[in-house]
C-alpha cells in the first residue's frame, strides 16, 4: 500500500491560525489538478512549483513562505518526485505493465472503484485518428482514452506518477518495434 510522503519539520511552525505545524504530509497531485495549475502559472515556474507545493501538502502561500529554507526544500524534493515519478517506481514487487495497477485508486465515471486497468497498444487506426487532432493535448487525450478506456475526466483522476506510467508506456508503442514488447524468458 502507497504511503505518501510525510515531512518532519526541524524548524517547526505556525499555521495561518496558529496551530503549530511540526509535520507536512505530501499527496500526489491529479493529472487534472497539475494541468490546471499549469495553465494558470505557465509563464512563472516557481509560482507553478509554489502552487503544486500548495496543492500537495494542504499548505497556504503563507505557510510555505514561513517554512525556513531546509524544510521548504526537503518538501520541494518530495512533492517533485511524486510529480515526475512513474508509479512503478513507488509500487513493490513486479509491476504488470498490460494490466497496470493504480498506486492511487480512482472513481470511475459510473462510481465504480478502479484499481487497475487494461492497456492495449494502439492500431494504425487509431494513431491516424490521433494525428487528426489540432493540438499535443488533444492527441494525448485521445491517445490515452484509446488505449485504456478511460474517459477524459477519469484520465483527469489519475495521480500524476499513474499518468506518468501510462504516458511512458504510450510512447514505448508508438516508438517502440514489436521485438521490445516480447516476455522476458
Amino acid at each position: 500500500m502507497f504511503q505518501a510522503p510525510t515531512h518532519t519539520l526541524v524548524w517547526p511552525t505556525q499555521s495561518d491560525k496558529s496551530d503549530p505545524i511540526t509535520r507536512v504530509h505530501c499527496q500526489p497531485l491529479t493529472m487534472g489538478q497539475h494541468r490546471e495549475l499549469s495553465e494558470k502559472h505557465k509563464d512563472n515556474d516557481t509560482q507553478l512549483l509554489r502552487a503544486c507545493i500548495s496543492a500537495s501538502t494542504g499548505l497556504s502561500d503563507k505557510e510555505i513562505k514561513n517554512l525556513v529554507t531546509p524544510d521548504y526544500t526537503s518538501i520541494q524534493n518530495h512533492v517533485l518526485e511524486l510529480m515526475n515519478s512513474t508509479a512503478s517506481h513507488f509500487i513493490e514487487g513486479e509491476f504488470d505493465n498490460t494490466a497496470p495497477s493504480l498506486l492511487i485508486p480512482i472513481q470511475s465515471d459510473s462510481g465504480q472503484q478502479k484499481t487497475q486497468y487494461t492497456l492495449k497498444p494502439p492500431t494504425v487506426a487509431t494513431t491516424d485518428l490521433m494525428d487528426t487532432h489540432t493540438n499535443e493535448w488533444e492527441r494525448t487525450i485521445f491517445l490515452s482514452s484509446s488505449c485504456t478506456g478511460f474517459s477524459q475526466s477519469e484520465l483527469e483522476r489519475l495521480s500524476l506518477p499513474d499518468w506518468n506510467q501510462l504516458q511512458e508506456r504510450l510512447i514505448d508503442f508508438l516508438q517502440q518495434p514489436a521485438a521490445y514488447f516480447h516476455p522476458k524468458t
